[in-house]
This record gives structure tokens, C-alpha cells and sequence, in this order.
């Protein structure tokens, strides 16, 4: 899948108070969308510590089974290709095969998309929101 450049004025849509905002509430309003899915049958980790002071967004145990979410914001190929590679490190450290990631596009010509992608070896579904 290859990942569209968004070219575009930030500063036009959003103030830099609002970048802190939307990326700490973003992942409270996703935390808040998995409460009723997980619903007693497992849990939500925010921002576990994995290994050597490295951190992944959220750590999902459901019935038996681990899920590791990684939650970032839009900042260019350059800083995807980047996250890509540390979700990667992030999964084999967990010895997980795959993992779920969803980028906030915080333009408003958005290109709404989902799919596979690769990250350090690994299958990653990611959605662009």
C-alpha cells in the first residue's frame, strides 16, 4: 500500500496547543471505543513499558490472546517510515506476528484507507482516520 503526502498548511487548521491535544485525546477516545468490545473478557494497557524504557501506545489482552496498537499522528513518509520501523522492533520484542495501527490525518482532504502494511518483517493493518 502506498502511503499518500499530504501537503498542507497545519498551521491554517490547527494551533500548536491543539497538536498536544488531539494526540493524548485521541488515544483516550480510542481506549474509550475498546471499553465496551473488551467488556470483562480482557484489558487496555495504555503506553505499557516493553522493554529497555521503550513504550507502545496500547497493549490489548483478549481472551487469551495479545494485541499491541500503536497510535500516531501524520507527520510525513519520513516519520511513517520511521514509526513503522519502531512498531516493528515494538512487536518482535512481544513475539507478536502482527500488530494494528491507526494514523490521524489531521488535514481536511484526508484520504480515508485501510490495509495490510509491512513493519520490520510484520503484518500491520493500518487505518488512516
Amino acid at each position: 500500500m502506498e502511503v499518500i503526502s499530504t501537503n498542507h498548511n497545519r498551521s491554517l487548521e490547527y494551533s500548536k496547543k491543539d497538536a498536544d491535544f488531539l494526540e493524548r485525546n485521541g488515544r483516550l477516545i480510542f481506549l474509550a471505543f475498546l471499553k465496551p468490545i473488551i467488556n470483562g473478557k480482557g484489558y487496555a494497557f495504555k503506553e505499557p513499558e516493553i522493554s529497555e524504557e521503550r513504550r507502545m501506545d496500547i497493549a490489548i489482552s483478549f481472551f487469551q490472546h495479545k494485541y499491541a496498537v500503536e497510535l500516531k499522528i501524520w507527520h510525513g513518509k519520513a516519520a511513517h517510515a520511521k514509526g513503522l520501523t519502531q512498531f516493528g522492533n515494538y512487536l518482535d520484542r512481544q513475539k507478536l506476528t502482527e500488530g494494528f495501527l491507526v494514523i490521524f490525518e489531521k488535514n481536511t482532504t484526508k484520504s480515508w484507507k485501510k490495509g495490510w502494511i509491512r513493519a520490520g518483517g510484520k503484518r500491520v493493518f493500518a487505518v488512516w482516520v
